[in-house]
C-alpha cells in the first residue's frame, strides 16, 4: 500500500494551489496523474445537491480496492458506487473539502470479519467552470490486516515495541 499517497497527493494540491490560486483549476489536474497515481480520483460535486455527485475519474487501484468498474459512469451517484463500509468517509470528506475549501485528510479503521481495514484519505477542492460546481481531488486507499495480524501489533505496543499503524485514529479521524 502507498501508505503515504496521501500526503503526496496533498504535497501536489498545494503546488497548484500556490501557483494558480485556491482552489487551483481541474484543468491543472490530468488524467495521468490517476494513472501514475492509482489510487486517486476526481469527483464532480454539484454544491446545489451533493446526492448528484459522481466520479469524473479514477486509478486503477482505486477501482480495484473498491469493486469498480474500469472507468466511472457518468450517470450513477458516486456514493453509490462507494461501498457502504465507507460511505460515511467520503460523505464528510466531500463535505468538509467544499466547506473549508481546503484540503482535509483522514485515516481510521473499519472493523470486519476476521480483522480490519485500515485506510487512509484525502480531498481537495478544485475550482470548474461553473460556481455552482466544483470538483474533489483525492487518495484513497487500505489495508487489510487479520485479527492475528492486529493482535501480534497489539502485544509489541504493549511491550514497547513499535507498531506501524500507532498514527491511526479512530473511523474518520481527521489529521488536520
Amino acid at each position: 500500500m502507498e501508505a503515504r499517497d496521501t500526503e503526496l497527493a496533498i504535497a501536489h494540491w498545494k503546488a497548484k494551489a500556490e501557483r494558480f490560486g485556491n482552489p487551483p483549476p481541474i484543468a491543472e489536474f490530468s488524467l495521468a496523474d490517476l494513472v501514475a497515481h492509482s489510487f486517486r480520483f476526481i469527483i464532480g460535486v454539484d454544491l446545489l445537491s451533493n446526492d448528484d455527485s459522481i466520479f469524473l475519474a479514477y486509478g486503477q487501484g482505486f477501482a480495484q480496492r473498491l469493486g469498480l468498474s474500469e472507468r466511472p459512469s457518468m450517470r450513477v451517484p458516486m456514493i453509490r458506487c462507494i461501498p457502504g463500509r465507507y460511505r460515511f468517509l467520503f460523505l464528510e470528506g466531500c463535505s468538509e473539502a467544499t466547506g473549508q475549501l481546503a484540503p482535509v485528510q483522514f485515516s481510521g479503521e473499519v472493523a470486519g470479519v476476521g480483522g480490519s481495514e485500515l485506510y487512509r484519505a484525502c480531498f481537495m477542492p478544485l475550482k470548474m467552470g461553473l460556481p455552482t460546481m466544483l470538483a474533489l481531488y483525492g487518495s484513497f486507499n487500505f489495508r487489510f490486516r487479520t485479527a492475528a495480524e492486529l493482535a501480534e501489533q497489539s502485544q509489541l505496543a504493549d511491550a514497547g515495541g513499535s507498531s506501524s499503524t500507532s498514527d491511526l485514529r479512530p473511523p474518520a479521524a481527521k489529521l488536520n
